[in-house]
This record gives structure tokens, C-alpha cells and sequence, in this order.
């Protein structure tokens, strides 16, 4: 076994880093850290990334795509703005799903588009009473008399680039037998209302409301239900799993990084913080923590490329990562002392944005439920 990175992943771990510090660090700089980005400087963002291949690293290259591997994708990926990173996730985990399920035949252009990043996409499943039981989805679809036309009603909430996305990619329970049913719902042809959701962290991003009312979508739009479907999106769970817990250990990282330089700069009871024995202890506890769960991560995306990645597996390297990550920079904020509660060192900053990775693809409550189902073989009570 190695753990060594080839010569082929170094690069590619180095291009983002230099196309993060060049180009998307600067962008976002130049607009409010509180404010939502314009739709505009998205697609610039998008724009930016289709060169770099990372638009469609999920979708293979005989449909467009750059067909990376998750466990090379996950080494680019945690080395974007977080913020970019999570729209990233949700437009090409999107951008996957349509293709998995035959979309590229029948919406060419729209995938090239989607690829580009000329144009951007979402999934919408979550509702405000929904999260991670698909069964309990509660959005209706009516089908029209003559069978061409379906009509959506229902609240989407919680999701990643509503506002700014041209296509979503629509769960919802037919009228009659209850099945569930996904559309891709293109807003120019099919107009929903999207508003956006105020968060405590990542609030450049876009988490929002989606409301369907009545909304006519047509009938070549139906995406395809059976059993590859949901083969697909498992697929992605896996996968977007341990990408989380490798964002919110990088964000981790940060502010680590500013504890660090505190504490070699501050001085107590006439030595540096960073000479004291328990400052060493907390640091030397985080550091191996952050190592230890993005081995985890890295070892899901590996399993996730050979095939053998297991729901446990992926659950595990997500709950890890994001816990490891929160109690870094809780510890962060501590060793920093008073200077630790200003927001102008950005840690409380990243303490925030880390929680915006908590809940999606699972909390770590759900988390938990799913590797303990999966390790014993019962579900718990």
C-alpha cells in the first residue's frame, strides 16, 4: 500500500492550488463576504472551472466530461474555496445524475451547456419536513389527461445553487400511486420561484427555497425511475460524502493554521504559548485527527473508484471528517484566547462555514444510523 501521491496527482493537487490563489480567492475578495454572489460572477466561476475539467469530473469523457477519478477529484476539490467547492459538488453531482439517466441523448446542447458552464444546475429533493427519508417527499405531480404535460406542486428547501440554477433536477410522489417521480425542470421552460435561504456560514453560496406551484413540466423531461437511477444517486452519496469531510477538514486546516502562528507569536508567564506543554498537546491532538480523517476520506473516494465503496465506509469518512473539523476550530478559538472571539481573525468565520457542511448528505446522527446498519445487518430501533 501507498500512500505516497503520483506524480500526475501532485499536479493536479498544485494547478488548483495555484488556480484558487490566481483566480477564485481574488473573485470572490472582490464582493461582500455576507452576500450572496450574482448569478453573473457564478457562471464566471463555472466558466473558470469548465476549463480546469472540474465542471463535469463525475460524467464520463465519451459524453463530454473529464471522467476523473473521486479519489483525484477530492484532492482538486478540497483545495477550492469552500464556497465554490460545495456549488461545484451539487452542479456536477447534477450533471452526473442527468447523464447517468440518458439525458445527454435527449438534451445534448443543455449537457454541453452544463459542462461549459454557461449554464448551472441543482438537485432538488429536500422539502421543509423532508431530509434524509426520500419517502416522506411530499411534492405532487399531476399528469395531465393526455399524458404530455406534468405539473408540479410543492416547497423545495435546502438547496445548494436554487437561485441561480437553469435546470433542477426535481423529486416528487405522482398523484394516484404514489411513486416517486424526478424531472429535470428547466426554469426558461418551466418557471419556479426561488428564494434564497439566510445561513450562519458559506453566505457567499446560495441555499434556497424552491416553490412549485402547479408548475408545467413536459413529458420528455421525465427522468427514468428504475433501478439505475437509484444506483446513480447512491452513487453520489458515496461519493459526496467524504468530499464534505475533506472541505470541512481544509477549513479546519485554516484555522489551525492561524492558531499556530498565535501561538508562536504570544508570550505568558515569560515564554512563547506555543513552549507550554498543553498547547503542544492540543496541537499535536488536531494535527493527528486532521490526518486521520482525510485518510478516511481519501480511502472512500479510493473504494468509491474501485467499486468497493460501502454506504458504512462513506458514512463514516463524512461524520469523521466534520466532527474532527468542529472540534478543531472550537480548539483553534481557544488557544487564540480573547483574539479568538474577534471576527477579524476569521476563525469564527471558519467555525461557521464548517457547520454549513454538517448537514448535507446526512447529519452525523444520520450518519451514524447508516454505518451501524451497514457494519451489524439491523437496523436500529
Amino acid at each position: 500500500m501507498n500512500f505516497e501521491l503520483t506524480s500526475e496527482q501532485r499536479q493536479l493537487q498544485e494547478a488548483a492550488i495555484r488556480l484558487s490563489s490566481k483566480a477564485l480567492y481574488p473573485l470572490l475578495a472582490e464582493h461582500p463576504r455576507d452576500t450572496p454572489l450574482s448569478k453573473p460572477v457564478m457562471l464566471q466561476i463555472f466558466q473558470i472551472l469548465a476549463e480546469f475539467g472540474l465542471t463535469g469530473a463525475r460524467v464520463p469523457e465519451a459524453l463530454g466530461g473529464s471522467g476523473l477519478s473521486m479519489l483525484d477529484y477530492g484532492l482538486a476539490l478540497e483545495q477550492l474555496p469552500p464556497v465554490i467547492a460545495l456549488a461545484l459538488i451539487a452542479h456536477d453531482g447534477t450533471t452526473s445524475r442527468l447523464c447517468a439517466s440518458g439525458a445527454a441523448e435527449v438534451f445534448p446542447d443543455l449537457i454541453a451547456d452544463l459542462l461549459a458552464g454557461r449554464k448551472i444546475a441543482c438537485t432538488a429533493s429536500t422539502e421543509p419536513t423532508t431530509g434524509s427519508d426520500p419517502r416522506s417527499i411530499k411534492l405532487r405531480v399531476r399528469e395531465s389527461a393526455d399524458g404530455n404535460t406534468a405539473y408540479l406542486t410543492g416547497t423545495k428547501q435546502w438547496i445548494t445553487n436554487g437561485t441561480i440554477a437553469d435546470v433542477a433536477f426535481v423529486t416528487g410522489k405522482r398523484e394516484g400511486d404514489g411513486e416517486l417521480q424526478r424531472y429535470l425542470v428547466e426554469y426558461d421552460v418551466s418557471p419556479f420561484v426561488a428564494t434564497e435561504i439566510p445561513c450562519i456560514g458559506l453566505q457567499q453560496g446560495h441555499l434556497s427555497e424552491l416553490v412549485f406551484d402547479d408548475v408545467a413540466v413536459p413529458r420528455r423531461n421525465a427522468i427514468g425511475n428504475d433501478n439505475s437511477t437509484m444506483k446513480t444517486l447512491t452513487q453520489a452519496w458515496l461519493v459526496n460524502r467524504p468530499l464534505f469531510g475533506l472541505l470541512s477538514l481544509r477549513v479546519a486546516e485554516r484555522a489551525k493554521e492561524f492558531a499556530l502562528d498565535y501561538v508562536r507569536e504570544r508570550s505568558q508567564f515569560g515564554a512563547k504559548l506555543a513552549s507550554k506543554q498543553l498547547i503542544q498537546e492540543a496541537l499535536v491532538d488536531i494535527e493527528a485527527s486532521i490526518q486521520s480523517a482525510r485518510l478516511l476520506c481519501y480511502s472512500a473516494l479510493d473504494a468509491a473508484d474501485r467499486g468497493q465503496a460501502t454506504q458504512a465506509l462513506s458514512a463514516m469518512a463524512k461524520r469523521q471528517g466534520v466532527a474532527t473539523a468542529e472540534r478543531t476550530a472550537s480548539i483553534a478559538i481557544r488557544l487564540c484566547g480573547a483574539m479568538g472571539l474577534a471576527t477579524e481573525t476569521g476563525i469564527e468565520q471558519h467555525a461557521r462555514d464548517i457547520k454549513m457542511f454538517s448537514i448535507p448528505d446526512g447529519t452525523y446522527e444520520i450518519l451514524t444510523l447508516i454505518a451501524g446498519r451497514d457494519i451489524t445487518g439491523h437496523n436500529a430501533l
